[in-house]
């Protein structure tokens, strides 16, 4: 009984890993779109990796950008459909990268 769920364990993980490389790949080329801020959005996306639930403050540290430039990246984000805003609120919100985060989940 153990021996299958391990087995069963190591499928869903070789599986959940398949559909992160998958997304990845995905949402590199679609951030690409971006022109000059392609280089900080792809930063930004391996922040997102790391820690899949941000605010702007995250961002700003992670990438040593202002203020200004973390909100416009994150707004790009949002557009493209890459972030999603869960606070609903006008001030101190956080953003979640849903995607990443639902493979875990299912």
């Amino acid at each position: 009984m153990t021996s299958i769920r391990i087995a069963q364990t190591a499928s869903k993980g070789r599986e959940v890993f398949r559909q992160i490389l998958t997304l990845r790949t995905e949402v590199e080329k679609v951030v690409l779109g971006l022109g000059k801020r392609a280089h900080n959005a792809r930063m930004a996306l391996s922040l997102l990796y790391r820690k899949p639930i941000i605010n702007a403050g995250d961002v700003e540290q992670a990438l040593s950008v202002s203020t200004p430039t973390a909100n416009a990246l994150i707004n790009a984000l949002v557009q493209l459909g890459i972030l999603t805003e869960i606070t609903g609120q006008q001030r101190w919100r956080s953003y979640a990268f849903k995607r990443y985060l639902n493979l875990f989940l299912s």
